[in-house]
């Protein structure tokens, strides 16, 4: 007697992403860049060889994308679709390990895929959501109105067919509150970079807050970072 299949094949998936390895090139792509081979290698501590087969599986898997630029392939996390369901899983394993200690630089802010994640992002959800820019129920998250002139005055402008939300929440791993993600999120986050309100640490998902960072966060958000810093969320 033969059996229907009712769900996808999430075994697969759950292979590729239950090998250590595989697992740590993943956590090193969630902070949204793209890494040549030969650097997640020197990263994860495995030969060249055996990262090429472990990449090469993801890529199949669609858990990555690759770009080739000449003789060199750069790597990259899937889709948002992708990172959104790894932050998930991440929750999960925190659920399931709730004494878990992280370092305090990557619970006051790091990168979420695309996005500001940790106490400095759910501090500026909370800054939209206060103010009601976005305003969020059991079916998902809306810009209003007036969060329509606030990203006037960000001079934030969304594209034109948008393929992605345009804001949504995401539950943050360590937190066990909302960051803002979709869109705006990615917005926020790209436009503190390039403002160099805050900057990436090498090798790591951690955002450092720059000097310039903490004057723009207190005129523009309100927020105070040394009390950003210094809370326990806990």
């Amino acid at each position: 007697m033969s059996h229907r299949n009712e769900m996808p094949n999430i075994a697969r998936i759950g292979a590729l992403i239950g090998n250590p390895v595989r697992a740590r090139i993943i956590g090193l792509l969630m902070d949204g860049s793209e890494r040549p081979a030969s650097a997640l290698a020197n990263e994860v501590g495995a030969t060249p060889q055996a990262v090429s087969a472990h990449l090469s599986n993801l890529v199949a898997g669609g858990l990555l994308a690759v770009r080739a630029e000449g003789r060199q392939r750069w790597y990259r996390i899937g889709s948002e679709q992708v990172a959104e369901a790894i932050e998930v899983l991440s929750r999960t394993a925190m659920d399931a390990m709730p004494e878990t200690n992280f370092a305090h630089d990557i619970r006051c802010a790091r990168r979420c895929y695309d996005h500001v994640a940790g106490r400095l992002g759910v501090a500026l959800c909370d800054y939209a959501l206060k103010r009601r820019y976005v305003v969020a129920d059991g079916t998902g998250a809306i810009l209003t109105r007036a969060g329509g002139v606030w990203l006037e005055s960000l001079e934030l402008h969304a594209p034109s067919g948008l393929r992605r939300p345009l804001v949504r929440l995401c539950l943050d791993w360590t937190e066990r509150r909302s960051h803002l993600a979709g869109w705006l999120g990615a917005a926020l986050c790209r436009q503190l970079e390039d403002e160099r309100a805050v900057r990436r640490r090498e090798g790591s998902r951690v955002l450092v807050v720059t000097p310039v960072g903490r004057r723009l966060l207190k005129r523009r958000f309100s927020l105070e970072w040394s009390a950003i810093e210094r809370c326990d969320a806990r």
